[in-house]
């Protein structure tokens, strides 16, 4: 075999070591298994290296410079780095080989290499080791041993002094815009700039130009790379009978610049782009609840439409929130980095996922507009690029400061828009809301001009609630207090608390106080904001505050002997964090494992909580009260950062008016599916007389359940089984609570293991079926609710009702010990009591409530959509040991920034998302040009010119045309980020119009085709084989935007893999034109993505995915066989062409060129009017046959057809639909 000219200058000891670096050397995936290697690197000796002699290379191979970034470092990546690299923590023998300075370091034993002397470089010694115990890399590392050519390599390298370079994609592309200076080629082939690169490669490698594809094999090529369709017969005959010079340059201005091409691009070129974005219309964890952030798709599609320049679709994206007078366009964009899964799990831990989400955009950032694979550096610092984990959280330090919760609440709307939100309008809706707001600010007004009476008539309700007759707060005085863990507690002038100094992950504050008075039953714990906390709440980096218990014993002042245990029986608190089980009442059992979350992280007031104990405290002679606070929860560091203590006698006259104190709500799993006995039976929940909801019945427990609502229907499984529904309920006094229940259909209930209510009836649940009174005694007791469904959906209903003389729990907020340590919480106070108490008051709060449902009637025309929102101020961030959220490493905080290999900070940015976006589209970025033309090129070739079009890193594979990507990069860059000219410039290219036919001659050295001698043939993405397929049929409704649609899907998928309450349990497949939309508007479901998308190889976007594999597999034929989507689309397809004048041959050569855009080849028209007859034959035996396939799909196509000549047309348009030419690109 002839060796090609670009080969033969390497010698012949290397004749094969280019190609084997491109297409032979195995890569390790990042991320993977990472072997622990146990050689070390070297023995010292205590003298010098006295290794055998390496061998020379000629030196006529001498010859030849050998280039680090080309020959080098992939060789070292390879093999060397992962224990000898920038990773720090793993670095074996302290040996770096990643830099010049680190590898000729001095070393006792000798320096790993020595500039232009091999003989004394302690690597070149340990590679040539024969010595399996010495060899480098070790055997037992899984890395395969360096080849002769590869030592050989290693050593001419250092032979010429061992130069280091900067990796190839961390140097700015500095090129001309005018192309290639000069081609050392002669020949006239070649239409643009791009194709003088392309043959300058060729004539290196003794190629000559290759044929062009025909006519119609380019048109069908362009159209579906450019709208993702097939042109239409007459489309294409259009194009062959044009014979002007340009015509196919014509053709390509047309779907650029032309209805309905327009939309069909931007809908063609948004679909890589939502893998990238990982866009999904659920959450993807836990119940994979639905949520709508489909108005940032449809921003998408508008870009794209518009052809938006790239910089801003980068921009908008990333920040278009902090962009200053930011349109709702551009708030709207921001949503690209909300598109993350989220979770609703009962019982996760929110810090845990919010550092999940942080996590997620970092690494979607890096991956999407950097091309590196950044994610390996949130544990270690990254094994092969220079990113470590300062530079990783540095990152994250953009990402981290929004307003967002880490746990979602569950809820039946599966058309949420999970907050931070905002509300879609138009200039009529704003128009109409502008109207209402106006409107309000009035009635606002006329209430409050009238609220002088009102405000007499609280200020008397206040005055006898805080006198003797009532809770008269006191402060007792602060002996001393002292942590468990360490940190320093200081009393205040005040009277409170502060800690400062260590900040333990687990920790508890012990606060001795005294005070004089006797009959106390409530102690006020105020929890104060500090400035030595940015004004939060608590210690936690992010302000935040979690107490696991509260829990305190009364000490005699005259003797200390006397000490009497504190029992806390109920307890309130002016806010509890609501995305999650975090209620006050359970800080009062240490051993049941939950908290009161005070959600200091999403704003800085003060909280107050009370605690009535079971019995009065205080002697006659004084107290002392030992009050401690425990801060041992799943959430390190959250201890409360200054507190105050304050205590009120109060009788059961004025505790009878305290409203019950309720717990979230649990659930159980169902009982009995399917068996009517099973869910009758009893299983054990309704017999416990506590609340313990780490109990276990059968295989079934207590799970968290949010979506349970007071005053709420909420749904249940479906099908034949029984569900237990907890709560427990904390009485300040001995009472009779009233019940309104409904259910779907039996229901039971217990208290306190005691069954006090059954109504065995079949109906659909509704408010207020059955009312019940049950007596509950002071402190705590437990509800537990039976609902045994017979069949169809489930469901419950409960509404607590409380009666007029006991406070409404919101009023409790008017009697802080302080109100302006909670003034949020006195204000709902205020306008709760005056409502309840005042005529006047009630009837405006009244019209002020009709006016607020007018406004939310209007605002639910429009739809809702996911977007960023910045905190008020930046969260600190840490580096996290090990990735874990519960691991922040006090002594590494880092501040916002890019990383250090890719240059400095440009001080006149801002630091936060916006000023980040603005780096990453400068000049100053050697990236992100870069990757944007890469991709479009893998999206026309199939491959890009950097095949890893994910890591542009060390471990990726090296450009096949350094110089073109270059060059395109600058010529988008400067050319002011125009993506519609750059996929312009490539389609017109001649390198993009050549013949998809293999060329033997090259494929003997370029099997893989990287220098594109012929164009890559490729399979079709799955929405373009489906959305073909009704396109052919005359199926597909073209309509840009909107909501997502649920075409045919197999039935009970979703419910396979549904959590029972999940919202998207049941698949509701839509109907109409909803059935035949464009695959991109496909409701995607995460947990269960479209089925026949996923067949062909679409990724589930659980991440950002930054190009599909494509595999080959039976599934494949099966759903273009059998699928009803193809099936109806073939009989539509039949159904058109049987609607044209003209013969079996005639219609049958339009069937295939609408599919195909290729008149059939010889033979192949006589072979399929064979197979029609073969078909009519056997569907003229058998009616029924033939009218269950026409009958297959809602569209009405064909419908009034002879049923067997219809089936016989459909089986060979769904053949044709199936075949290699129609869902392959040539």
């Amino acid at each position: 075999m002839q060796v090609p000219v670009w080969l033969e200058s390497l010698g012949a000891a290397t004749i094969w070591t280019k190609v084997e670096r491109m297409a032979l050397l195995p890569r390790l995936m990042l991320g993977g298994l990472m072997l622990a290697l146990g050689s070390a690197w070297m023995v010292s000796t205590g003298g010098e290296w006295h290794g055998r002699a390496v061998a020379r290379p000629s030196p006529a191979a001498m010859a030849t410079q050998i280039r680090y970034g080309e020959d080098i470092r992939p060789i070292l990546s390879d093999r060397c780095f992962q224990c000898h690299g920038p990773d720090r923590a793993k670095r074996q023998a302290d040996v770096r080989l990643d830099s010049f300075e680190a590898a000729t370091a001095p070393r006792t034993g000798g320096a790993a290499i020595v500039p232009g002397e091999p003989d004394r470089s302690a690597m070149l010694v340990r590679i040539h080791e024969t010595d399996a115990d010495e060899v480098m890399p070790p055997t037992d590392s899984g890395k395969r041993p360096l080849t002769d050519d590869e030592r050989a390599l290693l050593t001419r390298w250092i032979e010429q002094g061992a130069p280091y370079e900067a990796h190839w994609s961390f140097v700015p592309p500095a090129t001309s815009r005018n192309g290639p200076s000069q081609s050392s080629s002669t020949s006239s082939w070649g239409r643009t700039p791009i194709d003088r690169f392309i043959l300058d490669r060729w004539q290196g490698a003794g190629i000559a130009p290759g044929p062009e594809a025909d006519r119609a094999t380019l048109a069908r090529r362009v159209f579906l790379d450019l709208t993702g369709l097939p042109p239409t017969d007459r489309e294409l005959a259009a194009h062959l009978a044009d014979d002007r010079p340009d015509a196919y340059e014509r053709l390509v201005a047309m779907l650029l610049e032309e209805e309905p091409y327009i939309t069909r691009y931007a809908e063609r070129m948004a679909v890589p782009w939502l893998d990238l974005a990982r866009y999904a219309d659920t959450c993807g964890i836990h119940m994979d609840a639905g949520r709508q952030i489909w108005p940032w798709r449809d921003w998408v599609l508008k870009a794209y439409r518009s052809n938006m320049p790239y910089d801003r679709f980068i921009i908008e994206q990333l920040a278009g929130d902090l962009i200053p007078g930011a349109t709702q366009d551009q708030v709207i964009a921001s949503g690209f980095n909300r598109n993350h899964v989220t979770t609703d799990e009962g019982g996760a831990i929110p810090e845990e996922y919010l550092v999940e989400y942080w996590v997620d955009r970092t690494n979607t950032t890096a991956s999407v507009f950097l091309g590196l694979t950044m994610g390996c550096a949130r544990c270690h610092d990254h094994k092969f690029d220079p990113v470590s984990t300062e530079d990783y959280y540095s990152m994250l330090a953009f990402f981290n400061s929004i307003e967002e919760p880490g746990l979602y609440s569950q809820l039946p709307d599966a058309n949420r828009a999970f907050e931070p939100a905002m509300l879609v309008s138009d200039p009529q809706m704003e128009a109409a809301l502008s109207g209402l707001a106006e409107e309000r600010s009035r009635a606002i007004a006329a209430r409050d001009e009238g609220a002088v009476e009102d405000r007499a008539l609280l200020d008397g309700f206040l005055a006898r609630w805080r006198s003797d007759d009532g809770i008269a707060w006191s402060r007792p005085v602060v002996e001393r207090a002292e942590s468990a863990g360490g940190a320093t507690l200081t009393t205040q002038d005040d009277g409170s608390v502060l800690a400062s100094g260590t900040n333990p992950d687990v920790d508890e504050h012990t606060i001795t106080l005294r005070f004089p008075q006797t009959g106390v039953r409530l102690v006020a714990l105020e929890v104060l904001t500090d400035p030595s906390y940015g004004d939060r709440v608590g210690r936690a980096p992010n302000g935040n505050a979690v107490l696991s218990a509260i829990s305190a014993e009364a000490v005699s002042l005259e003797d200390p002997r006397v000490r009497v245990p504190v029992r806390f029986m109920w307890a309130w608190a002016s806010h509890e964090q609501p995305n999650g089980d975090f209620r006050a009442i359970n800080a009062l059992d240490a051993a049941d494992g939950r908290q009161w979350a005070l959600e200091g992280h999403v704003y800085g007031q003060g909280r107050v909580a009370y605690f009535l104990t079971d019995a009065p405290i205080g002697f006659v002679t004084g107290t002392q009260l030992e009050l401690k606070l425990s801060y041992k929860s799943p959430y390190p560091k959250h201890s409360f950062g200054r507190v105050r203590v304050q205590v009120a006698p109060a009788d059961d006259r004025v505790l009878a008016q305290l409203p019950i104190a309720t717990s979230d709500w649990y659930l159980s799993e169902a009982f009995g599916s399917g068996s009517r006995d099973g869910a009758l039976a009893e299983h054990g929940p309704g017999l416990e007389t506590r609340f313990n909801r780490h109990a276990q019945f059968g295989n079934s427990g207590w799970r968290h359940a949010p979506g349970v609502r007071e005053a709420q229907i909420v749904g249940l499984a479906q099908g034949v089984g029984a569900e237990y529904i907890a709560r427990q309920v904390f009485a300040p006094t001995a009472r009779t609570l009233d019940l309104s229940l409904g259910s779907d259909d039996r229901l039971i209930v217990w208290r306190n293991g005691e069954q006090v209510h059954a109504n065995d009836t079949d109906r659909g649940v509704a408010p207020d079926q059955d009312h019940l009174s049950v007596a509950l005694p002071a402190g705590e007791s437990q509800l537990i609710f039976k609902v045994v469904n017979t069949g169809g959906p489930g469901g419950f209903y409960a509404r607590f009702d409380r009666p007029q003389t006991v406070l409404d729990s919101v009023d409790l907020g008017l009697l802080l010990p302080d109100p302006s340590v909670h003034d949020g919480a006195v204000q709902l106070a205020r306008e709760s009591w005056r409502t309840q108490h005042s005529p006047n008051y009630r009837e405006a709060a009244q019209r002020i409530a009709s006016i607020d449902q007018r406004i939310e009637r209007t605002k639910s025309q429009s739809p809702q959509t996911m977007v960023m929102r910045e905190l008020g101020a930046p969260r600190d961030t840490y580096v996290l040991m090990r990735g874990s959220y519960t691991a922040p490493d006090a002594n590494r905080k880092v501040t916002r920034n890019i990383p250090r290999a890719l240059g400095a900070w440009p001080e006149e940015l801002p630091r936060n998302r916006l000023g980040l976006a603005q780096w990453i589209v400068s000049d100053r970025n050697p990236l992100t040009a870069r990757v944007t033309v890469n991709r479009a090129w893998e999206l026309l070739f199939g491959r890009g010119l950097v095949r890893t079009s994910e890591d542009f890193g060390v471990q990726g594979e090296l450009p096949t045309h350094p110089e073109l990507l270059n060059w395109l990069a600058v010529e988008f860059r400067d050319g002011g980020w125009n993506m519609r000219e750059l996929v312009r410039l490539m389609v017109t290219s001649s390198v993009y119009r050549l013949s998809s036919r293999t060329r033997p001659e090259v494929a003997a050295f370029d099997g893989d085709n990287r220098l594109l001698s012929w164009y890559p043939r490729q399979r079709l993405g799955a929405e373009q084989i489906r959305d073909q397929a009704l396109f052919v049929g005359g199926l597909l409704v073209e309509e840009l935007g909107g909501r997502s649609v649920k075409p045919y899907q197999p039935e009970g998928l979703w419910q396979e893999v549904a959590m029972l309450q999940s919202n998207t349990r049941a698949y509701e497949q839509g109907s109409g034109d909803d059935l035949w939309r464009r695959s991109l508007y496909t409701y995607w479901k995460r947990a269960v993505p479209p089925p026949s998308l996923l067949t062909f190889d679409a990724p589930t976007r659980e991440f950002c995915t930054t190009r599909r594999m494509s595999t080959n597999t039976p599934l494949q034929a099966l759903v273009l066989w059998n699928d009803p989507q193809f099936v109806e689309a073939a009989r539509a397809a039949a159904a058109r062409v049987l609607a044209e004048p003209g013969s079996d041959a005639v219609r049958m050569r339009l069937l295939f060129v609408r599919a195909t855009a290729h008149e059939p080849g010889p033979g192949l028209l006589e072979r399929l009017l064979e197979d029609l007859d073969l078909f009519r034959s056997r569907f003229a035996l058998s009616a029924a046959d033939a009218m269950k396939l026409v009958s297959v799909g809602e569209h009405p196509a064909g419908r009034t057809l002879e049923p067997a000549e219809l089936a016989a047309w459909t089986m060979v348009a769904n053949a044709i639909l199936a075949s290699d030419p129609v869902i392959v690109k040539d």
